[in-house]
């Protein structure tokens, strides 16, 4: 729903001389917020469909001033945001008010968990949910730690860092798990710095060792293509459906350049071509296309007329009709992926897999097999998708680098 905003009279208090005050009416989701502008008027001189005072008002043009230019700034801070996909939200509003006004524009102080709610809040105003779940995650591990009782940023210290990580790992937590937990709370605390609900010269995470988690090194995930092969060649009852489908996930996604689960289950057969898949990928929004493996293609043979397959064009059955907001269609996609995992995990121990297999396998596996065929790291990046030959190393740190020891065991 858009940011709408209007001015008027608030009758309901008045001043000593029956003058009421013209307050900004901010509406954001069915919920409004009020902001002053420090400016009166007597009922008999406010104009409420124009929302302006009239000429009768011994300060016309010094208020109806005003409140045109309050309302061009919004309203052009409303189109610029937009332009980035982002709404504003009541803050950003009212300190565009407040500054006009000579009003304070800081904004009130507030609390970890309050500040949490309210960037939650925030992401989900942009359909950003997958984001928006990662700090509620963050949230509710702080909440925990924290026995759910808030506390002010202020009294957030390094000190409190320091138990924090100590809580987590005591609990098992994996590193990469502790990197997402602190890398999103630093990004919270960054968006209180800039929103000045706290000083810059408190930033606890100043001193806090935070190398380890930038980059942390995850376990190797890989496996060999003869575990592939022997996945393929697992035997399931014909009436298993779900374990069918959990395999055709995780060969489809090898042999279909790695293309992760999120995508996967979002494709549509309009995005098949004559034995080309093409689609844009959710991640990084980049277009791909190429040409499909003939393992792939079996693969999609096997569901174009598939009884009890998707009743909205999708090619696998994950998405339906009824899976029609972001929500639902995210809900969705992890609540399957969950169970494929799991089945995975099963078909994988059939042929003595010691690896814990997962959707994810398949793309690192993907990556390592054109690796130790020769293919450059570069030409690997560029069919997965990266940004940066970083990312692709992550990938491929565990294997070393077969096309150099090749070619030195050749010439010695």
């Amino acid at each position: 729903m858009a940011v709408s905003t209007k001015f008027i009279l608030r009758t309901q208090s008045s001043s000593d001389e029956s003058e009421f005050p013209i307050m900004l009416q901010i509406i954001i989701d069915r919920k409004n917020q009020l902001v002053s502008t420090k400016k009166y008027s007597k009922q008999e001189n406010w104009l409420k469909r124009e929302q302006t005072v009239s000429r009768s008002h011994p300060k016309c043009r010094e208020i109806n001033l005003l409140l045109k230019t309050i309302s061009s700034e919004i309203d052009f801070h409303i189109l610029s945001e937009g332009k980035k996909g982002i709404r504003p939200g009541f803050d950003e509003i009212k300190g565009i008010v407040r500054r006009l006004t000579g009003g304070n524009t800081e904004p009130e102080k507030k609390k970890l968990f309050q500040l949490f709610d309210e960037h939650i809040a925030h992401l989900s105003r942009q359909n950003r949910i997958g984001y928006s779940d990662t700090f509620k995650f963050t949230k509710n591990s702080l909440s925990t730690f924290m026995q759910e009782k808030d506390k002010d940023l202020q009294s957030i210290n390094l000190a409190f860092l320091l138990k924090y990580e100590e809580y987590l790992i005591s609990r098992g937590c994996a590193i990469t798990t502790r990197s997402v937990y602190f890398r999103t709370f630093r990004t919270l605390w960054k968006h209180a710095i800039q929103n000045k609900f706290c000083p810059e010269t408190h930033y606890p995470f100043k001193d806090f060792p935070f190398g380890k988690y930038n980059n942390p090194r995850t376990k190797k995930r890989a496996i060999t293509m003869e575990q592939i092969e022997a996945i393929a060649q697992i035997e399931i009852d014909p009436k298993d459906d779900a374990l069918i489908n959990s395999r055709n996930y995780f060969l489809f996604s090898f042999y279909s350049r790695g293309i992760n689960f999120t995508d996967l289950a979002s494709l549509k057969w309009e995005n098949i071509r004559d034995g080309e898949l093409s689609y844009i990928r959710s991640k990084t929004k980049e277009e791909f296309r190429f040409k499909l493996h003939p393992t792939a293609l079996q693969i999609l043979d096997y569901y174009r007329n598939l009884e009890g397959n998707s009743d909205a064009g999708y090619i696998f059955p994950i998405l339906y009709k009824r899976h029609s907001t972001l929500r639902s269609i995210r809900d969705r996609k992890q609540k399957i992926r969950t169970r494929v995992n799991k089945d995975l995990q099963q078909l994988g121990k059939s042929v003595d897999i010691e690896k814990n297999i997962t959707t994810y396998v398949a793309r690192h596996t993907y990556a390592t097999a054109l690796r130790r065929n020769g293919i450059s790291k570069e030409n690997i990046g560029r069919s997965l998708g990266h940004d940066s030959l970083k990312t692709t190393d992550i990938y491929l740190e565990d294997i070393g680098d077969p096309v150099l020891d090749d070619l030195i065991n050749s010439t010695i």
